[in-house]
């Protein structure tokens, strides 16, 4: 049947309502954002629950049952015990070597970066290595936890729908939000703490145009966990009431003891990962190298600290081991999971926090019991469980997390009060003992530096090599004076002559600043003077790893508009130069970047009103995001100047070759507009705020 042509306009104007109310990027943001949550909280649901498959898999290959527990362990020979975590580590070596660096460690620092620094950018591959390479080393007794590996599974996958959708760099840093509450609720069955540790951690912030999507991606992911894994909480809860008023005395003590065990914890797992750096063997060995460790200590005797290390925990939880335990049990777990992780094992380090946390916990109970037996419980369950939340607040810096995934984990109301207290105390003395956390100590040492909204100094996530150029002038020691003016008369772009000596290597540079002195009798001096006599002889330089913060420091105690960059691995030998100019731009797009980044959303349109800038009464200049009506088109067709009397003055695209990188367009009538460009305009105020609105 042949429609009529009534027929025809009528399904084209609904097959354009349809496009426009359910286009992949709709118009609709908070709609699509919710969408969003959905999809990345089924994604990072079923990756926790297909990642604890894949580490029962390689327990199945790796000792013939799947969760072996400590007795059966005992019953293995001590050369087994010895050799599994060994070639668990051979395997893992390569993976995190050749394949994804990032998969190394415990997985949450890297997508903090990835937030600080890239704009919520994560490699795909990522994803594929973790998996991998964690539950290798966790299935073969690798201390280490299962968390860090998922949130880094599920942040990565975020990120990936993400630059599918090519959605702004404030949204990408939302999904990887919500892919890191969805790996920690799916893995604790904890939704309220999930969504804390991504605001409280990954993103640094409670702003409330990230919670909606983060909350959703949260519950969806602990709904699917719940409904394959079960409902239960992880421990059960110890019996527990208090005995007295005083007894919170002990939880006090218990807060400070927490934070000097997890502040030793940090400090030793920082100091394992850069010996490990250090070591002078292949990196794909190191892994081996510390699965040695691991091997060695359930050789002889200490099986305890293989694997994620429940089955202590919740025997801790029953008050059921000794003082003397307790106390080689928290040395013991530090001491394996530095190894496992400094060598380049991968896991997370929430799990292993939680063991050290329940072992502290006993300790003072033991303590408590001695002095004042009247005071305590029966037994050191409770105090194990305030331990646990303790030692990972002060651990981590977020102590609401750590409270919320204790009181999910257990189910517990009666407790909380003693889990508050320990858990404030032991976050506040270990910021006083340690600045950085055990997530940004390692971020510190490569520059970036978390505020109290997870901000950096924008210039410590750009390196030297990112502006350098190639180009540069050099004169021998023994260049006479008129041949050096003429050097720098003749270019532009140079403002300083490098020295060097007869072997090309860097001894000094000269600038105007050093040229103005001999300036007023160049005639009289020019037979007697060489470059050498006139250069400064203490030339200051860069390597292209080094980050612009420090550059611009040394340019603002210098003269110079020009600096050399040299080889890394020889400081003499010149590679190119950077200069002054080239950093203040790299800042200047920089914060451009960053204001696209942390514009407020519009509830409803996905458009974000980025800079805006008076120019006359009732006219202003703006940088808008690409309007979605205006997708697909050409500025000529769209004529915007006499549609909406604006003029386009610059288009920022998003580079292909560089991901999540925007790189200015000059306009031009015949190019095609594309989603997630941004606009700089100019026209009547009036206008420019429509064009905002959407």
């Amino acid at each position: 049947m042949i429609a009529t042509e009534p027929e025809r306009h009528e399904r084209l104007g609904i097959l354009k309502w349809i496009s426009r109310e359910f286009r992949l990027i709709p118009t609709h943001e908070y709609t699509f954002n919710i969408l969003m949550g959905v999809v990345i909280g089924v994604i990072g649901g079923y990756g926790a629950v297909g990642f604890r498959i894949a580490i029962h898999a390689i327990e199945l290959s790796a000792f013939g049952i799947v969760e072996p527990s400590y007795e059966f362990l005992l019953e293995l020979p001590w050369y087994w015990r010895l050799a599994i975590p060994v070639i668990g580590g051979l395997i893992v070596g390569p993976i995190v070597t050749f394949f994804a660096p990032e998969a190394k460690g415990h997985g949450v620092p890297e997508v903090m970066a990835a937030v600080a620094v890239k704009g919520g950018i994560i490699r795909g591959r990522v994803a594929a290595a973790k998996v991998v390479a964690s539950a290798v080393t966790i299935g073969t007794g690798g201390s280490a936890g299962s968390e860090g590996p998922i949130v880094q599974i599920g942040s990565t996958m975020a990120s990936i729908l993400g630059q599918l959708f090519k959605v702004s760099a404030r949204k990408m840093k939302t999904f990887v939000g919500c892919g890191a509450a969805a790996g920690i609720a799916a893995t604790f069955n904890a939704p309220i703490a999930g969504m804390l540790f991504a605001l409280e951690i990954v993103l640094g912030n409670f702003a409330i145009a990230n919670i909606s999507p983060i909350i959703v991606a949260s519950v969806t992911a602990t709904a699917i966990s719940r409904s394959v894994l079960g409902a239960s909480p992880a421990f059960a809860v110890p019996e527990y009431h208090l005995t007295s008023p005083l007894e919170l005395i002990h939880y006090v003590v218990l807060g400070f003891a927490a934070a000097v065990v997890a502040v030793s914890f940090t400090k030793v797992l920082d100091s394992t990962e850069t010996f490990f750096e250090n070591l002078k063997v292949p990196d794909w060995t190191k892994p081996a190298i510390g699965g040695l460790v691991i091997g060695t200590l359930g050789a002889f005797g200490l099986p305890h600290v293989y694997g994620v290390g429940y089955e202590f925990i919740e025997i801790a939880l029953r008050g059921e081991l000794g003082l003397g335990l307790l106390l080689i049990l928290i040395a013991g777990k530090i001491f394996a999971t530095s190894a496992t992780l400094g060598s380049g094992g991968s896991g997370g380090i929430l799990a292993p926090s939680l063991f050290i946390g329940a072992m502290t916990g006993g300790v003072v109970w033991y303590g408590a019991h001695m002095i004042t037996p009247d005071l305590v419980a029966p037994n050191f369950g409770p105090y194990a469980l305030v331990g646990m939340a303790a030692v990972v607040a002060s651990a981590t810096r977020a102590p609401l997390q750590a409270i919320l995934i204790l009181f999910e984990l257990t189910g517990g109301y009666a407790i909380i009060l003693p889990l508050m207290l320990s858990s404030i105390i032991a976050t506040i003395f270990g910021g006083r003992l340690m600045k950085e956390s055990i997530y940004t100590v390692k971020l510190a040492a490569k520059g970036i530096k978390f505020g109290q909204v997870g901000e950096i100094n924008v210039l410590k996530g750009i390196q030297v090599s990112e502006i350098m150029r190639e180009e540069f002038i050099a004169v021998q020691d023994n260049t006479r004076l008129r041949p050096l003016l003429d050097k720098i008369s003749e270019s532009a772009e140079h403002s300083t002559v490098f020295v060097v000596d007869r072997d090309n290597h860097l001894i000094g540079h000269v600038s105007f600043h050093e040229l103005r002195q001999i300036l007023f009798d160049v005639e009289a001096l020019e037979p007697i003077l060489v470059a050498g006599d006139i250069a400064d002889l203490t030339p200051s330089f860069f390597r292209p790893d080094d980050t612009l913060d420090i550059v611009m420091r040394l340019f603002a105690q210098r003269t110079l508009d020009e600096l050399p960059v040299v080889d890394p691995t020889d400081p003499r030998r010149i590679i190119g130069s950077i200069h002054r100019d080239d950093v203040a731009i790299a800042y200047s797009d920089e914060m451009i970047k960053r204001d696209l980044a942390g514009s407020l959303d519009s509830n409803i349109h996905v458009v974000n009103k980025l800079r805006k800038s008076p120019l006359l009464p009732g006219y202003s200049m703006a940088e808008i995001e690409l309007p979605v009506q205006f997708a697909g088109k050409t500025l000529k067709s769209l004529d915007l100047r006499n549609t909406h009397r604006v003029d386009v003055l610059i288009i920022r695209r998003r580079s292909e070759e560089k991901s999540g990188v925007l790189e200015s367009v000059v306009p031009d009538p015949n190019l095609e507009l594309l989603h997630g460009d941004v606009l700089l305009i100019s026209g009547p105020q009036e206008v420019i705020e429509k064009l905002t609105r959407g």
